[in-house]
């Protein structure tokens, strides 16, 4: 026997699928119909897996697949379907905010000094303080209280390490790669780090140790790219 609550699912996916319909037509455009009926399926399991197959189907074409998430954000029959629409539309948003900009590790510092193995002169180091959340300098594996000794080769010796390092990431483009030398434990380690986009709200701020959060920053300045992209875009008559 159907349940009521099987039944009204079954009327929500019907509706959101002739909106799906509707919209291919309109626009020409092959959308994984299979993907969009079960983000309004009674499994949650299913809701999750579909907004990951979708968010992967707007990556092969985010342009045209922004137009449409930005559709079906609004016209899709079921509020849940609006609302994972609307998160992968962010996600593709977020992925054109991240594509340009100042580099960015992701990191407080504050200048050091240290004996790097092999060079008989003291170095001026950077000893990371803290360490972003999801920053470019987490996913390479940078922690705190390593001391950066070098950037791509360079290492620094008559002057202080920190403001020279920061100016060198911020002129390199987010996806960038540098090579680390780092300090750990006595050990000099060589670390690749992909550069991230630095927030622009943090453009004249040096992380020295000050009391700044810039993960907090970055959410806002991804927000902030995020509504004013919306706000500039009209659904295509």
């Amino acid at each position: 026997m159907i349940s009521d609550r099987q039944r009204n699912g079954g009327k929500r996916a019907t509706a959101f699928l002739s909106v799906v319909m509707l919209v291919s037509s309109a626009r020409a455009l092959e959308i994984p119909t299979k993907v969009f009926a079960d983000l309004v399926s009674l499994e949650f399991r299913k809701r999750e897996t579909a907004e990951l197959e979708l968010l992967a189907w707007g990556r092969q074409q985010p342009e045209p697949a922004m137009v449409e998430l930005l559709r079906q954000s609004r016209l899709a029959a079921d509020p849940e379907a609006r609302e994972r629409c609307l998160n992968v539309l962010r996600d593709l948003v977020t992925d054109e905010y991240l594509r340009d900009g100042d580099g960015y590790i992701g990191i407080s510092m504050q200048n050091d000094s240290a004996n790097v193995p092999g060079d008989p002169r003291p170095c001026s180091v950077i000893r990371v303080t803290n360490v972003v959340a999801d920053s470019a300098g987490q996913r390479a594996g940078l922690k705190q209280n390593d001391l950066i000794a070098g950037l791509d080769g360079q290492f620094w010796h008559e002057e202080l390490a920190a403001d020279p390092f920061a100016a060198k990431i911020k002129s390199m483009k987010p996806g960038k790669k540098v090579k680390l030398s780092v300090l750990r434990d006595g050990k000099l380690i060589s670390m690749d780090v992909v550069l991230g986009k630095r927030p622009p709200s943090l453009n004249g701020v040096f992380l020295n140790g000050q009391n700044f959060d810039p993960e907090a920053i970055e959410r806002a300045d991804r927000e902030a790219y995020f509504r004013r992209w919306l706000s500039q875009r009209k659904l295509p008559g």
